[in-house]
C-alpha cells in the first residue's frame, strides 16, 4: 500500500510539472500549430498520467482508511500519514473533477 500511495503521489507530481511545463511557453502571440502540438502532448501523455495517478490514488487513499489494512502494511509514522494526507485532498480533486466532467456532459446531452 505504501508503494501504491508513493507511486500515486509521484506521478500526480510529475504529471503536474509536465503541464505546467508544457503550458509556460504558450502566449497570446503562439502559432496554431504549437497550440496544437502541446494539445496533443496534453491529451497523450499528461492526460493518462492523470489518469494513472487517479486509479492508483482514489482507492487506495479510501482503503486505508480501515485501520486493520494500515497496520497490516505498516503505513504508519508521520511521512506516511502526511502521503496519505495530500493523496487524499489530491483524490478528492479527481472526484470533483470526474464529477463536473459528468455534470457537463450530461447538462450537455440533455440540453441537445
Amino acid at each position: 500500500m505504501r508503494s501504491i500511495q508513493f507511486l500515486g503521489l509521484l506521478t500526480s507530481i510529475v504529471s503536474f510539472l509536465c503541464l505546467f511545463w508544457a503550458l509556460a511557453p504558450l502566449s497570446p502571440d503562439s502559432s496554431a500549430s504549437a497550440e496544437g502540438a502541446i494539445g496533443l502532448f496534453l491529451m497523450f501523455f499528461v492526460a493518462p498520467l492523470f489518469g494513472f495517478s487517479a486509479l492508483l490514488l482514489i482507492p487506495s487513499s479510501i482503503a486505508l482508511f480501515n485501520a486493520k489494512l494500515r497496520a497490516n502494511t505498516y503505513f504508519y509514522g508521520k511521512f506516511w500519514y502526511g502521503v496519505w494526507g495530500i493523496n487524499s485532498l489530491i483524490s478528492i480533486g479527481y472526484v470533483f473533477v470526474i464529477l463536473y466532467i459528468g455534470y457537463i456532459y450530461l447538462t450537455l446531452k440533455v440540453s441537445n
